[in-house]
């Protein structure tokens, strides 16, 4: 072949990709542009009295238990309403409740809609906190506490929504549930999980929830951005507890290979299950988002996450991340590591450790946890499971995701909304074993350090905030039955 043809070749092959590149871009979502009839509300009003509710809530330290307390409180603002709620508890633990409140709609047998919440709260150290972490107080726009965000704002936004459902005598196609679980802030022996195996039946004509696990966000993902990340998706978690025993020695004469070491070195190579990073459909439609809102080049990159060439760029930014790289990837945490020391000069006999993994959905817990099983062997650390838990992902042209997804960007002019894969747990893990579809988001534009003190110091939510999101709660349940009704 002439130097000739093979220069039209390239040049050719060279075109061809130019063009796959212009021409491929992933699939972004859906929205469902909203078309029901919204009575007119004093949102503002709404937002004052629930801030005063939010205080109350927060003043009630339900710290992983007495979950009784935080049920009876908000059975009672349903009773003055009207609307019968109950509690279920767990046999044995009093304490440890949840409550469960319905209005039944037009057909009561398929395509029900929860709002989920959990009452359970995180610890709090008050001396890190600039104001008490359980005296609910109000400065300005803000409520101060532990819960603010992480859940019980969630909670007092989803509750008033439903109270107006019933008071506006909104009608409803399907049945809508309000429900707050105990214990998610220890993954559910006493909420979720017992719910899901004890009583299943309270489930039956569901198919959709809206939980937590996903945030509205602002000036975080890019400058001047609103973003309301929709988890449809979470991550499964490989718990592991480790131990490697040998031969205790001087530290003056090491012997080839000794307890510690032996666990440095597995360790060392278990890290690399972390290191490949994997662009799902789910990220890639988050990604495409992203792309709405970017300028030139980002954008182009970003509604091309999966071009060969393109995701090489794009792998760059993400592994300057951790988030990002949280949600591409398997990620392994050493969580713990202990030699339990005697002295500076004592090679003791004995090594634990501990490994958080978490998992994309799709990989199979229970085959991960005996390949890690195997790498031990090689090293002589013996690997044995504390907990094991597959990832979980809802389908994300689901209506609740699309009716979602079309009235935020509504009431919030500007914004967009992404799917978004968490790399936390939620108790849409459990809801979605037995096939409930679960989408997760906090209805308001957070602050990257309003984001931070969840599970952090100075927890806070703005009065405004519960205002967006009673009026985008409300807004979603009307379009949702609207859209089943057509």
């Amino acid at each position: 072949m002439s130097l000739k043809k093979i220069g039209i070749t390239v040049l050719a092959l060279i075109a061809i990709f130019v063009l796959y590149t212009i021409a491929f871009t992933e699939k972004g979502i859906k929205p469902i542009q909203p078309e029901a009839t919204i009575p007119t509300l004093d949102y503002s009003a709404l937002s004052e009295e629930a801030a005063k509710d939010l205080q109350s809530y927060i003043r009630i330290a339900t710290i992983r238990g007495k979950e009784k307390e935080g049920a009876l409180f908000l059975k009672s603002i349903l009773e003055k309403r009207g609307i019968p709620s109950r509690i279920i508890e767990y046999p044995g633990k009093p304490d440890r409740a949840s409550l469960i409140a319905e209005l039944k709609g037009k057909d009561t047998t398929k395509e029900g809609l929860i709002l989920t919440n959990h009452i359970d709260v995180v610890e709090a150290d008050a001396k890190d906190w600039d104001i008490p972490p359980f005296s609910g107080v109000r400065k300005g726009d803000r409520i101060h506490g532990r819960g603010a965000v992480d859940v019980k704002g969630l909670g007092i936004m989803q509750l008033y929504a439903f109270l107006l459902i019933h008071e506006k005598k909104i009608p409803l196609e399907r049945n809508l549930m309000f429900l707050a679980i105990a214990d998610e802030e220890s993954r559910s022996e006493y909420g979720a999980k017992f719910l899901v195996d004890k009583h299943k039946e309270i489930f039956n004509g569901y198919e959709y929830v809206w939980n937590e696990g996903g945030t509205g966000s602002k000036d975080i993902a890019i400058k001047g951005s609103k973003v309301f990340n929709i988890q449809l998706a979470e991550k499964g978690a490989v718990w592991l507890d480790l131990k490697a025993k040998s031969i205790p020695g001087h530290g003056s004469t090491p012997p080839v290979t000794y307890a510690a070491k032996s666990m440095l070195d597995f360790l060392q190579e278990v890290q690399n299950i972390g290191n490949k990073t994997m662009i799902k459909d789910e990220t890639a439609a988050f990604f495409y988002s992203l792309g709405d809102i970017s300028n030139f080049p980002d954008s182009f990159v970003l509604k091309r996450s999966r071009n060969p060439v393109l995701f090489l760029i794009l792998k760059s930014v993400i592994n300057s991340n951790r988030h990002l790289r949280a949600m591409t990837r398997n990620t392994v945490s050493i969580t713990g590591i202990d030699s339990h020391p005697v002295g500076t000069n004592v090679i003791t006999s004995e090594t634990t450790g501990s490994l958080d993994i978490r998992i994309l959905p799709g990989f199979d817990e229970k085959k991960f946890f005996e390949e890690i099983k195997a790498l031990g062997e090689k090293y002589g650390v013996e690997v044995s499971a504390r907990h094991l838990e597959s990832g979980s992902i809802s389908p994300m042209d689901g209506l609740l995701f699309r009716v979602l997804a079309g009235t935020v960007t509504a009431v919030e002019p500007g914004s967009i909304a992404t799917p978004f894969l968490s790399p936390g747990t939620t108790d849409s893990s459990y809801l979605r074993q037995i096939g409930l579809k679960c989408y997760g988001l906090i209805p308001a534009l957070l602050s990257s350090e309003e984001i931070d003190g969840i599970h952090g110091k100075n927890e806070s939510m703005s009065v405004s905030q519960l205002k967006m999101g009673i009026e985008i709660l409300f807004k979603s349940i009307i379009e949702y039955n609207h859209q089943v009704a057509k």
